[in-house]
């Protein structure tokens, strides 16, 4: 395994400079997450200075820009956005109000968006329902395919190569329009940019279908939801919606964690562990950090593939 993700690694390595031929400027774009900036640099190269919002270390989930970002937005061309994270959704009228003429780019038109779990599973139970009819609810969501934040949709569309893929052909087309000189740069940027990405995704496809059915992982907060969706891996979830488990719920998570013979717990670097390590002693597991805002976001899915294979790999 080591030397599979050594040998990946380099291979990102030798492939992962773009032939920009444009000239840097002092413009500037504005991007929401560190992994948007990387997607950004892939196809624009140098040529722009990019703001970014949250800062490395920061979760979006409890950001709000600063009077000072706010300020220094009005500089920027435009403003990339995943569309789907709640400070996005907070500031974006505002923003548009103080700033008219900045243009927005939502990055999530034309991914396939992970919803809510009552589409999948068909019915949610109501808050005044019996115990063993929550207990049930819970069940289903945590071995649901899909999960999701509360509000609906589920954010973390970085966290796969499909959804990059797609993204990153909504920054093409924007950059193209804006700078329409420099079209062929952009594009032959973007091109190899996406084989890039497919030829990672076909390597971590290879890795997980080499495995024994189902590849199940357990996770404190579910952000890995697309990457599991990709790959047909089974997310366990901890955390649902956004609160702790349940007595009874913790109960059949343990029964999950001997069943699966799992030695681990992923939790997001940027959320308070403390929870997480509460859960990992009770189901008598480590923890493995990841770090989901991440900005190299090719390397960051090679790592988390290798943690997975080496959590399901008895």
């Amino acid at each position: 395994m080591r030397r599979f993700i050594l040998g990946l690694l380099s291979l990102l390595f030798l492939f992962g400079c773009n032939d920009s031929k444009v000239k840097s400027t002092n413009d500037t774009i504005t991007v929401s997450i560190i992994p948007q900036k990387y997607i950004l640099e892939q196809i624009a190269g140098d040529r722009y200075q990019i703001n970014v919002l949250v800062p490395d270390g920061s979760g979006p989930e409890t950001y709000e820009p600063t009077a000072r970002q706010m300020q220094e937005m009005s500089k920027s061309k435009a403003c990339i956005i995943t569309g789907l994270l709640d400070f996005e959704k907070a500031w974006l009228t505002k923003i548009s109000d103080q700033y008219p003429d900045l243009q927005i780019v939502n990055t999530s038109v034309g991914v396939e968006l992970i919803e809510g779990h009552a589409d999948h599973e068909g019915t949610e139970a109501d808050a005044g329902d019996a115990e063993h009819e929550e207990h049930d609810g819970e069940l289903n969501h945590a071995n649901a395919e899909h999960h999701h934040h509360a509000g609906g949709v589920d954010p973390h569309i970085w966290l796969s190569l499909k959804a990059i893929k797609v993204q990153s052909a909504t920054i093409l087309d924007f950059l193209v329009k804006m700078d329409p000189e420099n079209k062929s740069v952009y594009s032959d940027n973007q091109l190899k940019f996406v084989r890039r990405l497919d030829s990672l995704d076909k390597i971590i496809a290879e890795k997980f279908n080499a495995l024994e059915k189902p590849v199940a992982f357990m996770i404190y907060h579910p952000s890995l939801s697309y990457f599991a969706k990709d790959y047909g891996l089974l997310q366990i979830s901890i955390e649902l919606e956004g609160k702790e488990p349940s007595p009874a719920y913790l109960k059949e998570l343990i029964d999950q964690a001997k069943t699966m013979k799992s030695t681990t717990i992923f939790y997001s670097e940027q959320f308070d562990k403390r929870s997480a390590e509460t859960i990992a002693k009770q189901l008598e597991i480590s923890l493995t950090p990841f770090n989901p805002l991440a900005e190299n976001v090719e390397e960051n899915l090679l790592s988390i593939t290798g943690n997975i294979i080496n959590s399901s790999v008895k």
